[in-house]
């Protein structure tokens, strides 16, 4: 007996977590944690759970902004199912549709990971079997103040047994990149307490602010960070140099792969290429993991992504993944209209929400 079940009790976000960690087409985007951490911005969250005998086969994370009157039903990643569960998508958008009216949102917001690229066809639905456009979807995203999936920038291990064998095939600078901060005695370390991850954070706070984009302060994004490397589902890594942190990165692990989600590198001369080193510490914690690839993140600026292409990455962006429902016009375009035309109000939502990623 299938059952569709709205819930954020305590019980089925930990299974659900579980449930994300071990589907190939997760994202850390719909983990436990990282959902409760809108609620520093006011947000609600839930999750909308496909449940088979009592065990979960399916289901989404959702995110419930509320700005004024005005709510939203945004689901950043998914839905996902397990096993041959794919034909329960078009009864769990109908659902989807009666819990987004029940909560009062006037819209109704999917990120899907569709791709027929093979390097990650583990991770991805064929969009000739997932198609929300039969359920009334229009494709496209119109709200923007959820970070939500659009694709990988997949660095592929396929016929690379481990991480020696990986750096033998970049280039000879990259190689010598890569080893010149081990070479300087420079040390990496895995840590776990929050006294050190408060103070490479730090770090990647001051680079933010030399590069001129926000970031969450460590008090608002601390518990998300503890609590996905208290679950083993997280690292938090710090490159010391002269026993001073010079570097440190944040990465979170799941459906068999780790994701980049922020670092940041003192910029200091000489530059003995500390970035190289975090990048390929979790590298060589992917291959001991037994992963097939790693996700170094999309985005950033050009030299970002110059820097990451380095590694072999390359960006696989996700097949028409944002699909919506607008489930009340008028509250919607009056939203469109606060949106567009109240620059302070448009302004402060941006600046709280954009790096929430």
């Amino acid at each position: 007996m299938i059952e569709y079940v709205f819930t954020k009790d305590r019980k089925w976000l930990d299974a659900w977590d579980l449930f994300v960690v071990k589907n190939p087409k997760g994202s850390h985007l719909i983990l436990s944690d990282w959902l409760q951490s809108y609620a520093a911005y006011g947000f609600e969250y839930e999750l909308g759970l496909v449940l088979k005998h009592g065990e979960i086969i399916g289901g989404c994370g959702v995110v419930i902004p509320k700005f004024l009157f005005f709510k939203f039903y945004i689901i950043p990643h998914g839905p996902i199912y397990n096993g041959n569960h794919e034909g329960c998508f078009d009864t769990h958008l109908s659902e989807l549709k009666k819990q987004a009216l029940n909560r009062g949102c006037c819209y109704l917001q999917l990120s899907l990971p569709l791709s027929t690229e093979k390097s990650v066809e583990r991770h991805v639905y064929n969009s000739k079997r997932i198609n929300p456009l039969n359920q009334g979807f229009v494709s496209g995203k119109l709200f923007k103040y959820v970070y939500t999936t659009y694709g990988l920038n997949w660095i592929n291990f396929y016929g690379i047994d481990n991480a020696e064998t990986f750096l033998k095939k970049r280039s000879a600078k990259v190689r010598r990149n890569i080893r010149m901060p081990y070479n300087k005695n420079a040390k990496a370390t895995f840590v776990t307490d929050e006294k050190s991850i408060e103070k490479g954070y730090q770090v990647i706070l001051e680079n933010a602010n030399q590069g001129g984009y926000a970031l969450r302060s460590f008090k608002e994004f601390k518990g998300t960070i503890l609590d996905l490397i208290a679950k083993k589902q997280a690292y938090f890594i710090i490159c010391k140099v002269d026993n001073v942190i010079k570097a440190a990165a944040f990465f979170v692990e799941t459906s068999g792969y780790i994701t980049n989600i922020m670092g940041g590198v003192l910029r200091e001369k000489p530059d003995i290429k500390l970035g190289y080193m975090l990048q390929y510490e979790i590298i060589k914690k992917s291959f001991e993991q037994g992963f097939n690839g790693y996700n170094i993140s999309m985005g950033g600026s050009l030299g970002v992504q110059d820097f990451k292409s380095k590694f072999g990455a390359e960006n696989i962006f996700y097949e028409n993944p944002h699909y919506h429902l607008v489930l009340n016009g008028f509250n919607f375009n009056l939203f469109k209209f606060f949106d567009s035309h109240l620059k302070p109000y448009k302004s402060k939502i941006s600046k709280l929400l954009s790096h929430l990623k």
